[in-house]
């Protein structure tokens, strides 16, 4: 892949996950805001309207207000404040009575606390619901209080218009700066953390796709590199042909057949990439149907016992299987075959090939066994690649193109299955699928 296009990609990555940490983080703090703030202020809005209910308590400030005495208490000790459901008490509220045209009546009774309240005024238009008040000092100015207040309309009672009742609300509010202070600061770290974390997302995003990028590669030029040497062998057979115009077909057969070969093997090839990029492109669907393993591997040895007996080679059917498998007969046909195929390509005669089938622990095991040459531990961990061949020199000897292993493990692991490669001592090579029953 191009260097620019691999950078840019993966800067395209690390900012995408920065935005998406920023946008995470911001969610949850201004969520996490709202539930405090909102539950933090409940249990006060719930006194107030509760005091606004109290016929006792605000008949008890009206007396006060009439009769100019702060210290009367009029109210049975069961019915104070402080022993209400609210658990509010009188040092963090103050009632409020107001005339018409908005003057406090009570000042006088209020007292030292006026102070608090000499710039409150009286807002007729929210009664009855709760409001945030926020109110100067007159000791300092650039002091506020902030206040939970709730305002209702007095009937029945003489010169008094408004009853108004105040909650101070500084010790919460000062509670939730501290904590939205904290916030912010445990976001913005927390973020710059994630711009860390952010950049190796996007490194490890990249590798997948340079991995695929690189074996796409491979695969085009090892593809090209194959069909190169049957397609030239083609050319010159053709170009051989025009040079002796006047040769009959029996004279220039041997050209022929060599072209008609290439044609054979490319077809092959051709078929087998195919496969393959079907397979990788999830096009290569699987039509499973009930299979009696003991016939399905009787039937499939019979051809391979026969050439191996021409060849002077042992084949070996050990066919135990007897639960019917639900696969794709066709598909694990063709890796059978390749599979045996292979052993009987790297075996010599008097070597030996063993086919064994049977069911264990509710998989169906297949086993293509051969006493012919060990594969090396560095050539186990690629057999099953894209045309990767043990010995290069020899595959071409046997037309082998190093795909026949990659197609049989897509087949076994679109069954769910597994393909393995282990020695077989003390001299030799074992393959086992394994397919699950369920």
């Amino acid at each position: 892949m191009n260097t620019e296009i691999s950078r840019r990609q993966r800067l395209k990555f690390f900012f995408i996950n920065v935005a998406a940490f920023a946008a995470i983080f911001v969610l949850l703090g201004f969520i996490t805001l709202q539930l405090l703030q909102s539950s933090a202020y409940r249990q006060t809005d719930l006194s107030l309207e509760q005091m606004a209910n109290n016929e006792h308590l605000i008949q008890m400030e009206i007396n006060r207000y009439q009769q100019n005495n702060p210290f009367l208490a009029q109210m049975p000790d069961e019915e104070r404040m402080d022993k209400g459901p609210a658990g509010n008490n009188r040092f963090n509220t103050q009632i409020i009575l107001w005339s018409k045209d908005g003057k406090i009546l009570n000042k006088d009774v209020i007292g030292g606390r006026f102070t608090e309240l000499e710039y409150l005024t009286l807002d007729k238009e929210q009664l009855d619901s709760v409001q945030a008040l926020s109110l100067k000092t007159s000791a300092d100015l650039s002091q506020k209080l902030s206040f939970r207040s709730y305002t209702i309309k007095a009937e029945n009672y003489e010169g008094i218009a408004y009853i108004q009742f105040l909650a101070n609300t500084n010790q919460i509010a000062d509670s939730m700066k501290t904590f939205e202070t904290t916030l912010i600061i445990c976001m913005v770290v927390f973020w710059l953390i994630s711009i860390g974390i952010s950049f190796y997302i996007s490194k490890m995003n990249m590798q997948p796709i340079m991995n695929s990028w690189r074996k796409q590669q491979e695969f085009v030029e090892n593809a090209s590199h194959e069909l190169r040497t049957p397609l030239a062998i083609i050319q010159n057979s053709l170009q051989q042909l025009f040079t002796r115009p006047d040769h009959t077909i029996m004279e220039e057969s041997e050209p022929i057949a060599q072209a008609l070969n290439e044609t054979r093997r490319m077809n092959g090839l051709t078929e087998d990439l195919l496969t393959l990029a079907r397979s990788d492109s999830n096009q290569l669907l699987l039509q499973k149907e009930a299979v009696e393993p003991k016939a399905f591997i009787q039937q499939l040895a019979q051809p391979f016992q026969e050439i191996a007996e021409m060849k002077d080679k042992q084949f070996v059917l050990e066919n135990f299987a007897d639960k019917p498998m639900q696969v794709d007969e066709k598909r694990i046909h063709q890796a059978l075959v390749i599979l045996l195929d292979n052993a009987l390509k790297y075996t010599e005669a008097e070597d030996k090939i063993i086919l064994q089938s049977e069911i264990s622990n509710d998989n169906w095991l297949i086993e293509v066994k051969n006493n012919g040459p060990s594969i090396s531990e560095e050539d186990k961990k690629h057999i099953f690649e894209r045309f990767y061949r043990e010995d290069r020199s020899r595959s071409k000897e046997t037309g082998g193109y190093g795909l026949g292993l990659a197609i049989a493990q897509q087949i076994v692991t679109q069954h769910k299955g597994k393909l393995t490669v282990r020695d077989w001592e003390p001299r030799g090579v074992v393959f086992q699928i394994k397919l699950p029953m369920k």
